[in-house]
């Protein structure tokens, strides 16, 4: 396999990214101090840089057979408001790797921050046009609700404001938009998970095959470190509270049943497992566990 390439029984899913970010630690933890990083920047000196988090901006490629998923779409051409510091790569990552837009027949949207939708759609002489046109949009309706609410769009700059404009308030509209309620099966061997508290309608991924499953966080955690520290404060968190409980949830079931994790904001490729050290849960990148082209569930 390229170590792009993951095998979860039949299923294939590739790494993908639109570049990295950096990020202060308080403006995503605004309750810890800087000494409690140290062990962590050890842990894991490429998640950090000299400022905060080196965050990357992933998205995954889901290929059962049948069906063609890519999860999220990166930040696209509003890097700025993002703190990118890197050029949008998704579209050409997706090129590079040999996938067509065409292909793709699903949008797995975990949830509508800005660095997860940006490359939904692509602009044209005439206007904006779906990126993947042959894909419908899945999204939760708790999200769909919360971000295209009144209340919610009138708090956004007018730069926010054009972003939504540009990469999700279209959607329905286009006639591209599939919008669910809770968990569902979507595909064979793909199910989405309601996972609330990120935001309202913020979904994960369960992906089965065979004997082996692997499961898409989403944003339930940003970092390797909040997957160890599962009780921090988190200022993204629309629900503090509510998201707590999923990232336990999720979490607690990835370490029971030996799941791979697949994180968008980890360091490239972004999968890897949960590990126990000295009596705490640690993130472990895939690529140090000694079965590293597979994500079978047995020890």
């Amino acid at each position: 396999m390229r170590p792009w390439q993951l095998m979860v029984g039949d299923i294939k899913i590739t790494a993908l990214s639109d570049g990295r970010m950096s990020i202060p630690y308080r403006r995503l933890f605004p309750e810890t101090e800087d000494a409690v990083w140290d062990g962590y920047r050890a842990r894991f000196p490429e998640a950090f840089d000299g400022k905060g988090f080196l965050t990357n901006i992933g998205s995954f490629l889901v290929q059962t057979g049948d069906h063609t998923v890519i999860a999220d779409t990166g930040l696209g051409p509003w890097g700025h408001l993002g703190g990118r510091f890197e050029p949008a790569e998704l579209i050409n990552d997706l090129r590079i790797k040999g996938i067509d837009h065409a292909d793709i027949d699903t949008v797995f949207l975990t949830h509508l921050h800005g660095d997860h939708v940006g490359w939904n759609l692509t602009k044209e002489d005439d206007g904006y046009v779906a990126t993947f046109p042959s894909a419908r949009y899945l999204l939760q309706e708790a999200d769909w609700l919360h971000f295209t609410s009144d209340e919610y769009q009138a708090k956004l700059s007018s730069a926010r404001r054009k972003q939504a404009e540009t990469t999700y308030l279209p959607l329905r509209d286009m006639g591209k938009l599939d919008v669910i309620r809770g968990d569902k099966d979507f595909a064979p061997g793909l199910t989405a998970l309601h996972t609330p508290g990120h935001t309202p309608g913020h979904m994960s991924m369960l992906i089965a095959s065979r004997n082996e499953r692997a499961v898409l966080i989403g944003d339930i955690a940003g970092t390797p470190a909040h997957l160890t520290e599962t009780n921090w404060l988190y200022a993204p968190d629309t629900d503090k509270e509510l998201g707590m409980k999923s990232r336990l949830r999720v979490i607690d079931m990835a370490e029971k049943e030996k799941m791979v994790v697949l994180g968008a904001h980890m360091t490239r490729p972004g999968w890897g497992r949960l590990i126990r050290w000295e009596g705490k849960r640690y993130w472990q990148a895939l690529e140090a566990a000694p079965d590293k082209d597979r994500a079978s569930n047995r020890p």
